[in-house]
């Protein structure tokens, strides 16, 4: 004959079998949720003969291009991109060395292109470093006509336009820009210019 358990001893089977349940379901979320671009999947790239660092979420490329402004034609700059989850990030320089007294319009002009390119969800004026150090910037977020949203960082520093841009594309459907955020705060200029 089967004598019943005590009540105590239920309960706290019951406890343990129902913490169990919830670190399972906790553990699968985090699985789910992980996507393809983890926080372990960026990777920080340098480029010193440009002055600047910036992390990716995948192997980016680099070409040689070159810029069209109101103020000069066929400015020398360097695209570096890499494209994930529907996402493209991409770091645009543009040199200014021969044009440096005009950075403030150059950097202005992207922003006002930007404006003018969708709705202007969210405007912001990063700054990397600290105190003396601090080089100050804009950041945009607008959601273009063409379906895709941009988040985008601008920085001018050293002769040099930064144009750091993570692009939600239309075919990831939706706009969460809690990973492509990330990109642009990323971005450092190293005072010495050292990079390790």
């Amino acid at each position: 004959m089967l004598l019943p358990r005590p009540c105590a001893t239920l309960a706290a089977d019951q406890l343990v079998e129902g913490t169990m349940r919830i670190l399972a379901c906790i553990g699968f979320a985090l699985l789910l949720g992980a996507g393809p671009a983890v926080a372990e999947d960026w990777k920080e790239y340098n480029y010193p003969d440009q002055g600047v660092a910036i992390q990716f979420p995948a192997m980016p490329k680099a070409m040689k291009s070159t810029y069209d402004s109101i103020y000069a034609k066929g400015l020398p700059s360097m695209v570096v991109s890499a494209e994930d989850d529907h996402v493209l990030y991409k770091l645009t320089v543009i040199d200014l060395t021969t044009r440096s007294d005009m950075g403030t319009n150059f950097l202005n002009e992207v922003a006002n292109r930007m404006q003018r390119d969708g709705e202007v969800l969210f405007t912001d004026f990063p700054h990397v470093y600290q105190d003396v150090k601090s080089i100050f910037g804009v950041t945009l977020v607008v959601d273009r006509k063409d379906g895709s949203r941009v988040r985008a960082s601008l920085y001018h520093h050293k002769g040099r336009l930064y144009i750091a841009e993570a692009i939600v594309l239309p075919a990831r459907g939706d706009k969460d820009m809690t990973t492509p955020s990330r990109y642009d705060q990323t971005i450092r200029f190293p005072p010495d210019g050292r990079f390790d």
